[in-house]
């Protein structure tokens, strides 16, 4: 069963009451009918909430899942996403029979063709991957390809990937299938209800309107495709998607049975060809997509463009010289319709930071059909406990700066989003497009100094200083940076390295009830002396770790709490609800405060140069600040460190860091200061184990198993947020180890598989090349049962093992004196 593009599917064929009135109230309304929506519904369903009602504004199925090409497939880019892919596959298979309907399930395969050497490596690493997750994959040579997909010309082809388990579904009728199932367990549906408004009080979701009345809910779940980020603005959140043109052509009847050959991916000319029926459907993600805006698109359901050969012209050609039999055929079928895509081409989910209760899951990027039964499960389970129950870092929507909601950005950086599907995904990819928008106070001296810039949250910042360019460095190998973040590592190793950190999210939590809110806040116990700095942990409520950072007390009512760049959204509504509970005040110091790090064994004497203060260990102890005078201004200097070594945080306003900067430069000039970028810190701070969050701990992790207990205060008097929940928890199932490999021309990039003897034990959670030990160092969580010391471990890498050394303890300076003295 075919049936692609259908456009007659309607709730009406399922539930005898869809086109009838929606309940007035509702455990949880559900704001779109298509297959996301249709599998939040079921999995709700599924863990026993039923009181749910799905609105659909037009028919099930008519926004953007009724012309998806149905692929399906059990491994992605990342252990996570793989397992959320690899649900989805399983469960489309048991799907006609759960739902009495034909969803068309085939699984013929898919292969995957590399046509240069970079993209071999590419598809080697995804095949480790999927062989971490049990997903049957393997490395198929030229010849292998041929017999896999006989139309196909051999002509370029490297190398290929093969996932005999892959296939495709027919979109449409599986979103129906899945709200049928939802619908025989109590779940209402309710077409021709378009939800006008969203109803919100004190900071909570309440409910929303509708064309056909209003309905009462605690919890609402946007699942409107591109239309949703436009619906939660009117209520002030950002939800950062914008909607592109995607093209898919169908060849008239071949004369042949093709129903048997695999999906097949030929990433590096950008397109995918399907069987469908005796036709092959051919899909496009050009490199450069068309942005469309949302008032631009049709809302009345099935919304299409006009066809647009001569964009698709290129891929086109590459197609038919590879499969000549396109060429022979000619299409019959031309479909250009919206689709919604994310500034990082990852969707969003989860609830959002501005309003409890509400949920987002949409932003899919041509993959809806791949994750819509992983995403359902996952977000049912997200709304039933309260708290994610997989790890959510790269997909919460609460992941972005809000900055990138602004449509005129999203338009321009979806123009590149499209093609970022099939482009290559290197280790370290920087975004072409929508640059240059949220800028440091330091970034013009950045730019003279050479800086080669990356961003992250939409903030640009320094990745390495002189050659190579960006574009001639990226490698699976031995990427072209190499050498230039090797110096800088050494001179923070050997001397002293400044770097800007002024990307730092930045709060300053101020009034009587200051205290009392950090408390309940965070893990540490913060009722420090004045100038008093603490590490701690912030916690979901079932006990994962959402960010960490520093809170230091700067006055009895007053403290500067500091985050990672990305975590600045989140952490901000985080501490907003704490504080108006407390009668405190919160303000996003972010943008008005500039932050320089000066990091080395040199630092000490560097910082004594440009400012009149005291700088001895005596006058500083580690972990705490003071006000200082420095360059031709003031500014506040924190003693910790990311890297290994001696240093300070020196925060000052962001009108007088230039300032700070040049003294500082000056001042080190025969100390052979060196300006670094994030690379070398990343180096720097992996030698020496520090965590990095969403890489090596997350929203599902207990402190303890990533060895990060020390950081939470239980013996303080107010109880934390997360508290009960880890308390809860038993022991730990995991821990976190340092490893580093033996052989010195192997990289760690995270997410490689874990081996004691021929057993997998964990994975790398991150990992790069550390320049001080010269081989590659990171961090893995592997199962508690591992002695580190004992059990001979080792790594994949591209489907070959190389032995790893582990530890307990980081490799680097194991005893932190350097860092302390």
């Amino acid at each position: 069963m075919d049936r692609l593009a259908d456009r007659t599917l309607s709730a009406a064929n399922i539930a005898a009451d869809a086109r009838q009135a929606p309940p007035r109230k509702a455990d949880v309304v559900i704001v779109g009918g298509g297959i996301i929506g249709s599998s939040i519904a079921y999995h709700l369903a599924l863990e026993g909430v039923t009181d749910v009602v799905v609105c659909e504004r037009n028919t099930l199925t008519s926004g953007t899942t009724w012309h998806a090409a149905g692929l399906v497939a059990g491994a992605r880019g990342t252990i996570t996403m793989t397992e959320l892919a690899s649900y989805g596959r399983a469960f489309y298979s048991t799907l006609g029979a759960l739902s009495g309907l034909d969803v068309g399930f085939s699984a013929p395969g898919s292969l995957s063709l590399a046509r240069r050497p970079e993209r071999a490596d590419e598809l080697a690493y995804a095949c480790d991957i999927a062989d971490h997750c049990g997903i049957e994959a393997r490395m198929v040579d030229v010849s292998q390809a041929q017999r896999l997909w006989p139309l196909l010309d051999p002509d370029g082809i490297v190398a290929g990937l093969h996932f005999p388990g892959d296939g495709y579904v027919n979109p449409g009728y599986a979103a129906l299938a899945l709200a049928k199932s939802a619908h025989a367990l109590g779940v209402a549906l309710r077409e021709d209800c378009g939800v006008t408004a969203i109803d919100v009080d004190g900071g909570r979701v309440l409910g929303v309107q509708t064309t056909r009345g209003a309905i009462g809910a605690r919890t609402v779940v946007l699942a409107g495709g591109l239309w949703t980020r436009d619906l939660a603005a009117t209520v002030g959140v950002a939800v950062p998607l914008y909607a592109a043109e995607h093209v898919h052509v169908r060849s008239a009847p071949l004369g042949a049975d093709v129903t048997g050959l695999p999906v097949l991916r030929d990433v590096d000319n950008s397109y995918y060809i399907r069987a469908e029926a005796d036709c092959l459907l051919l899909g496009a993600f050009e490199p450069r997509g068309l942005p469309r805006a949302s008032t631009r698109i049709g809302i009345d359901g099935h919304a299409t463009f006009e066809p647009d050969w001569d964009h698709i012209a290129g891929i086109k050609a590459a197609a038919e010289c590879a499969v000549p039999a396109l060429t022979d055929a000619g299409y019959d079928r031309f479909i250009n319709a919206p689709e919604s895509f994310t500034p990082d081409t990852s969707f969003v989910m989860g609830q959002t930071a501005e309003i409890g209760g509400l949920f987002v899951a949409a932003g899919m990027n041509s993959q809806g059909i791949i994750y819509a039964p992983g995403v359902g499960r996952e977000m049912a389970r997200w709304i039933r406990q309260g708290s994610p129950c997989f790890d959510s870092s790269a997909v919460d929507v609460k992941r972005f700066s809000p900055h990138q909601a602004n449509r005129r950005y999203l338009h321009e950086r979806t123009r590149e989003s499209l093609g970022r599907l099939y482009a290559m995904h290197w280790p370290g990819y920087q975004s072409q497009t929508a640059r240059g928008v949220r800028l440091s106070p330091l970034h013009s001296r950045h730019r003279e100094l050479g800086a080669v810039m990356g961003e992250v949250n939409g903030l640009e910042r320094p990745l390495w200083y002189g050659a190579p360019a960006l574009e001639d460095a990226y490698d699976f190998r031995r990427p072209g940076w190499h050498d230039a973040v090797g110096r800088e590592h050494a001179a923070v190793r050997e001397g002293v390295g400044i770097i800007d950190l002024s990307g730092f999210a930045k709060f300053e939590v101020a009034g009587a009830g200051a205290l009392n809110a950090l408390q309940r806040a965070s893990t540490a116990d913060v009722d420090l002396p004045i100038d008093g700095a603490a590490y701690t942990l912030f916690l979901n409520d079932a006990g994962g770790i959402e960010a960490d950072g520093t809170i230091t007390r700067v006055a009895p009512d007053r403290f500067l709490v500091v985050t990672p760049s990305f975590s600045r959204h989140r952490m901000l509504w985080h501490l907003r609800r704490h504080a108006t509970a407390e009668g405190a005040v919160v303000v996003d110091a972010t943008a008005g405060m500039g932050v320089i790090g000066v990091f080395g064994p040199q630092s000490r004497n560097l910082m004594s140069r440009v400012s009149p203060e005291d700088w001895s260990g005596t006058a500083q102890p580690y972990f705490t600040g003071r006000c200082v005078e420095i360059g031709d201004g003031f500014a506040y200097a924190l003693r910790v460190s990311f890297t290994g070594e001696l240093g300070y945080e020196v925060y000052c306003d962001s009108d007088l860091a230039m300032n700070v900067l040049d003294a500082l430069l000056v001042g080190g000039e025969d100390l052979g200061v060196v300006m670094i970028g994030y690379l070398a810190l990343d180096s720097l701070r992996l030698e020496k184990g520090y965590r990095h969050l969403g890489h090596d701990m997350g929203p599902v992790d207990d402190p303890r198993s990533v060895g990060l207990g020390f950081a939470v205060a239980w013996d303080k008097s107010v109880d934390f947020t997360g508290r009960l929940a880890l308390a809860g928890r038993g022991g730990p199932t995991s821990q976190a180890i340092h490893v580093a490999v033996a052989d010195p021309a192997v990289r760690l990039w995270g997410e490689e598989t874990v081996y004691a003897g021929d057993e997998p034990v964990g994975r790398i959670t991150s990992g790069t090349f550390g320049h001080t030990l010269g081989r590659s160092v990171g961090i893995a969580t592997v199962n508690a049962r591992v002695d580190p010391h004992e059990d001979e471990l080792s790594v994949r890498v591209r489907g070959a093992r190389h032995l790893l050394e582990a530890s307990t303890r980081a490799f680097y300076d194991p005893s932190g004196e350097r860092v302390r003295a």
